[in-house]
């Protein structure tokens, strides 16, 4: 017989099992970078980033556009999403631009996506 801690983690398990998994994938690319998800390439070719600056006092919060390239089989598509994340679909699924670095860090700037079946 099972101690109730036992009990506890053997049904917490169970139910943890029977939860389908999520089919979200995330992707973090900077311009001109590619990856492949599902046999799908995916490239980032230009970002347009009209964000307010850090420590400065702007009318308008401004966002980020990006312009993916994305080829599956013999079907090549452009899209553009933008941040605040609006969903798109594409070929690969649906994708959502969720976090972006600013310019200002000095590095290059590397973009966040969500990408759900």
């Amino acid at each position: 017989m099972l101690k109730a801690p036992q009990l506890t983690r053997t049904l917490l398990t169970l139910a943890l099992a029977s939860v389908p998994a999520a089919s979200a994938a995330s992707l973090m690319l900077g311009a001109g970078q590619s990856t492949t998800l599902n046999s799908t390439k995916v490239t980032l070719l230009r970002v347009t980033d009209s964000r307010c600056p850090l420590k400065a006092i702007c009318v308008m919060a401004g966002h980020v556009k990006a312009s993916l390239f994305i080829v599956k089989a013999t079907s090549a598509r452009l899209y553009t999403v933008y941040l605040p994340g609006v969903p798109v679909q594409t070929t690969v699924g649906r994708m959502i631009l969720k976090a972006a670095t600013r310019r200002e860090s000095g590095a290059p700037q590397r973009l966040t996506f969500e990408v759900a079946k």
